[in-house]
């Protein structure tokens, strides 16, 4: 776990002053803090700030700067009292620094560049992706301090040594289990930080829309019920995780085992062979390979025999013509005929076989052009949808486009909603994922079908060479025919030499068959210790169900109700405990009810709000919770002042994490008889002793949270 000691913003202006420093610099404390301030008056700066200085950015709904508003990295305005009015300021530099302890007491002070300064945009861009971080409180902060960079937007970012997130959840505790992804070419990644942390800072533009609404694609799949089943440690979580990854090694494996097996295949295609007792599947024991072998059929292809079998046939068959004097031509006319009639016979059948080998074989070269064309279609789609995500996350941001280039839809500053339309990066994010995956998979079945076609390459091989060997027999028998009868027969000769070769060649593909059926029983081990694994990991999830009965019953007893929850009664909320909606509120008729609905379908807007808050509240129970809560402006929808005055009051009674909450002071809230009403935050904090239950930041009236600051 760790809390948030102190937050400050450093903004150096391009003003006749190079040497004043801009910002705030406000201090938290654990439990319960309060940032409290007019409309358009710099909550959100405040709390995007927090955002981006713990590189959590992205649940705001952009990367790097271009997540933050302009008075971050462009302009800000102060109320100059000599002349009574706004005066604008245009930014030079700006920084956020932010100090932060975990369970160890350890003390950390993490600085991240907003804008450098620096006139190449490419260089302030890179100097945004980093952050340093101080072994060293803020108020100690000096040159000599320890400090050390740390990357951010690159791969392995929640791996890396040199990763910011890895360092982080190492630092605050928290050891990130391994699950799918899409995305990664290994198959699985961490569950990454940022997506755990959108189960615990709420922004308040799509924040309150749903459980876990900013939460982040990365390629995880079920990414929310993974997230709350690691908030909560479940087992199940660990559990089906290893099953995950297993099946992915058992898929490489399997895989593995039918590119062998397509070898064997082919290889004894090519030389008219059998394969006997070798599984196209993955086979778990290897004693099942013991029977495995190679057949030669005969001639006609009727009957079968071994090729050990016809080796030593074959061996006996040249000891047997060594015995035999060669014969001359005029002995060995009649069976030359005989012969050379056999060969036109076999090379016809030869040839049929030859050409339908080819038709099949064109075949799968058109198709692998086919599907090289549909790649280069999802490549070109893909590309097109990253070019689109460059423009939304770098001009739009900038100003450079009132309209999307693509489409033509007005786009938002904040990259997230403009009255009419709604631009949703997640469903881009989501759309390049699919794609990124579409590719991964056409790539994969291009290449098998390459890896065939050049197998097929090498057996056409072995058919031009099989058909040039009989036209070279047919020519030679031909000439022996008009060779002098006194002449010795070159055909008898030949042949021993051909038995010589055969009987080679026989050896080695015996050869090459055991070596790959000793590879077949390397991975037969491999699948049964696979196996075996899979069988261990799956344990009992008896813990579980304990965890999530406290769960629902903190969840439901000790907050939803409390906290002013009218649509439904006790008996018809429940965490759900499998699939849909497995570890979220629902909606049922009784414990026993077999159809759950979301709460969110059966709940008043205010509800769905208070669902949020309770639900949020209620994952601080978790083992594995980082123990920080963010509500950015939790009154919404007309929220009622008594349900906000608990929520203030629930979070002052909890000491052991910490609760931040930025609420406007001009919020229309409802009161008891139903009118409406302002928000009166001092009302609201009556029943709260004041420093001890909680820490109140307040923005001046009449001014904004970004103001001349001293230097540290």
């Amino acid at each position: 776990m760790f809390q948030i000691n102190r937050l400050r913003l450093e903004i150096k202006t391009t003003d006749i002053n190079p040497d004043d420093i801009y910002g705030f610099d406000i201090p938290f404390s654990a439990g319960l803090n309060i940032i409290a301030g007019e409309n358009t008056r710099g909550k959100t700066t405040i709390s995007s700030s927090i955002f981006y200085a713990l590189g959590m950015e992205e649940l705001l709904g952009g990367m790097n700067d271009k997540a933050l508003g302009k008075a971050l990295k462009s302009h800000f305005d102060t109320f100059d009292q000599t002349i009574n009015d706004w005066r604008n300021h245009t930014i030079f530099s700006s920084k956020i620094y932010i100090e932060i302890t975990n369970d160890l007491g350890q003390i950390f002070t993490l600085r991240r560049i907003i804008k450098s300064g620096d006139p190449d945009p490419k260089i302030n861009q890179a100097k945004t992706k980093k952050i340093n971080v101080y072994e060293s409180r803020l108020d100690k902060l000096s040159k000599d301090a320890k400090h050390y960079p740390l990357f951010l937007r690159a791969d392995n970012n929640n791996e890396d040594d040199y990763g910011f997130y890895f360092w982080f959840a190492r630092t605050i505790g928290i050891e990130l289990p391994v699950v799918t992804n899409s995305n990664n070419k290994e198959g699985f990644s961490p569950l990454y930080l940022q997506i755990i942390f959108s189960a615990l800072f709420i922004e308040q533009t799509r924040g309150w829309s749903g459980f876990l609404a900013n939460i982040p694609f990365f390629g995880v799949p079920l990414s929310k019920e993974k997230t709350v089943a690691f908030l909560l440690d479940l087992k199940e979580l660990y559990v089906n995780s290893e099953i995950e990854r297993l099946n992915l090694v058992g898929k490489e494996l399997e895989e593995e085992w039918k590119t062998i097996f397509n070898k064997i295949e082919v290889l004894s295609a090519e030389y008219n062979l059998h394969v006997i007792n070798v599984s196209p599947t993955i086979l778990s024991d290897k004693a099942e390979l013991d029977f495995s072998s190679l057949q030669v059929y005969d001639e006609n292809r009727e009957n079968v025999t071994s090729i050990t079998n016809l080796i030593d046939s074959t061996n006996l068959e040249i000891i047997a013509s060594n015995q035999i004097p060669i014969k001359k031509v005029g002995e060995n006319k009649i069976v030359l005929r005989e012969k050379l009639e056999k060969l036109y016979s076999d090379q016809i059948e030869f040839s049929k076989k030859f050409e339908n080998f080819d038709i099949k074989l064109n075949l799968q070269k058109k198709q692998k052009n086919d599907i090289a064309q549909q790649l280069d279609t999802v490549s070109a789609e893909l590309s097109k949808n990253k070019g689109v995500q460059n423009i939304i996350e770098e001009a739009v941001v900038e100003n450079i486009y009132d309209n999307c280039p693509k489409c033509n839809q007005k786009v938002s500053k904040d990259l997230m909603f403009n009255g009419e339309v709604e631009i949703s990066r997640l469903t881009l994010t989501e759309n390049i994922a699919y794609l990124s995956g579409q590719q991964r998979i056409i790539k994969s079945s291009l290449n098998s079908l390459i890896q065939v076609i050049e197998e097929k390459n090498i057996m056409r091989k072995y058919f031009l060479k099989k058909q040039r060997d009989f036209e070279e027999e047919i020519k030679l028998v031909l000439q022996e025919l008009i060779t002098d009868d006194r002449d010795y027969s070159v055909t008898e000769t030949l042949k021993k030499v051909r038995l010589e070769n055969k009987i080679n060649e026989l050896k080695y593909l015996n050869e090459k068959f055991n070596e790959n059926i000793r590879l077949l029983q390397q991975l037969a081990d491999q699948y049964q210790v696979l196996l075996v694994s899979k069988e261990e990991a799956k344990e009992s999830f008896q813990d579980d169900e304990v965890i999530l009965n406290k769960f629902e019953s903190f969840f439901k007893e000790k907050l939803l109700f409390k906290l002013g929850y009218e649509s439904n009664g006790p008996y018809n909320i429940y965490i759900q405990k499998q699939s849909p909606f497995k570890y979220f509120p629902v909606y049922k008729n009784s414990p026993e009810d077999s159809f759950a609905q979301p709460i969110k379908a059966n709940s008043s807007a205010s509800d769905v709000v208070r669902t949020i808050w309770a639900y949020t509240i209620a994952l601080l129970i978790g083992k594995n919770n980082p123990g920080v809560i963010l509500f950015d402006e939790p009154g919404q929808h007309k929220m009622s002042s008594d349900s906000l005055r608990k929520l203030f009051e629930i979070c002052a009674k909890i000491k052991k994490h910490q609760i931040i909450i930025f609420t406007s002071v001009d919020t229309v809230l409802t009161n008891k008889v139903g009118r409406e009403e302002k928000l009166d935050l001092d009302n609201l904090l009556t029943n709260l002793t004041l420093v001890k239950d909680y820490n109140l930041y307040k923005i001046k009236k009449g001014s904004k949270s970004i103001n001349l600051i001293n230097s540290i």
